[in-house]
Formats: C-alpha cells, structure tokens, sequence
C-alpha cells in the first residue's frame, strides 16, 4: 500500500469524525434544549400554582377583613343596646335620693319590664354574644322572671301594690340580678375591646 492511499483513508477517516462530531454537537444541542424547554413548563406550572394560591390567599384574607369588621359592629350594637337596658334599671335621677334598699324596692316592682327587655336583646343581638357573655345574660333574664313572679305575689298581698315592702328573698333576688347584669355590661365591654369575632367558634358558643 502507497502512501497516497494510506492519506485517502485518514483523509476519510477525520471525515467521518468531523461528520460524527457535528452531529454529536447538533443531538447535544437538541436534547439540551429539549431539557430547557421541560424545565421551563415545569417553572410555568409551578408559578402558576404559586400565583393561584396567592389570588386565594388574598381572597380569603379580605373575607375575613370584612367578616370581622361586620362582626365588630354587631359587638359594637350589642354593647351599646346592653349599656342602655344596664343603666336603665338605677335611672341617674334616683341616684342622689335613694340608699340601695329604696332602689330595690324600685328594681324590683320593674323586674318583669327587664325581663321582657332582656328577652328582646337576646333574639336580636345573641348571635353577637361570646359564650360568656350570653351566659351572663340569660341568667339575669331568668333571674328577672323568677323575681317579678316573686314580687306579683307579695303584691297581691297588700292593698297597695306599689307599696311593697320587698321580702328578704326578692331582695336577694334584685342583688343576684344587678350583680349579673352588672358582670355582663362588662364581659360584653372587654369583648368589644378584645376583639371576641377573632375568637375560635367553640370560644363563642355559637
């Protein structure tokens, strides 16, 4: 063999490699890109699922703004409704003239009108009511009902009725009412304050 021939075949040899080394480049360039192109999806997908949970986020985070500012003024009517029916049963008038047992005597000829308004204040404002709170109330209407039952029938065992001279028990029963009325104005003032709408609902009672 002559060395013409020996140059044909290299000369056909680093062909064949330049060929092979171009298409090695050309598939590495194809499958990198193939690769990009996946990881690219794969970044879209991921994005977008970060974006969705984001907008629900906000979403939720502005419905419970607004839940809680609705649930503020609904704490906000009751304290106020419940300041007014506490502050009624001692009117600022009486209060320079009477000691507490002419103020009981007072309270409990107008234990059936409270009753009667605390009753009104529960269907309209118990869903507002932390656990507490409602508790406290119900118990003063209750209280209420069994006094002016009380206090109906020592009155009907005198000739006057607004001249009655209150038992020792109703008188009990006008303390135990105040007391719980008074503890109610302020559960009902330190949830407004507090904030009871960011409470759990087990918390509330609902």
């Amino acid at each position: 063999m002559g060395w013409d021939e020996i140059f044909i075949i290299v000369g056909a040899i680093g062909g064949i490699a330049s060929v092979s080394g171009g298409i090695a480049a050309f598939i590495g360039k194809l499958v990198s890109s193939r690769i990009i192109q996946s990881h690219q999806v794969r970044l879209d997908i991921l994005l977008e699922t970060h974006k969705n949970l984001l907008v629900r986020d906000t979403d939720q985070n502005r419905l419970l703004l607004k839940r809680q500012e609705l649930m503020f003024e609904r704490e906000y009517a009751a304290a106020a409704d419940f300041y007014r029916l506490f502050n009624s049963i001692v009117p600022d008038l009486w209060a320079p003239d009477l000691d507490w047992l002419e103020a009981q005597a007072r309270i409990a000829g107008n234990l059936g009108k409270h009753a009667i308004g605390l009753e009104k204040f529960l269907l309209e404002h118990a869903s507002a009511l932390s656990k507490e709170g409602r508790t406290l109330v119900v118990s003063a209407q209750a209280t209420a009902n069994r006094g002016s039952l009380e206090f109906a029938q020592e009155a009907n065992e005198v000739e006057f009725p607004h001249d009655v001279e209150p038992s020792e028990q109703l008188r009990k029963d006008v303390d135990e009412f105040y007391e719980l009325m008074r503890n109610a104005d302020e559960r009902l003032m330190l949830d407004l304050k507090q904030g009871s709408f960011s409470t759990t609902a087990d918390s509330k009672g609902n």
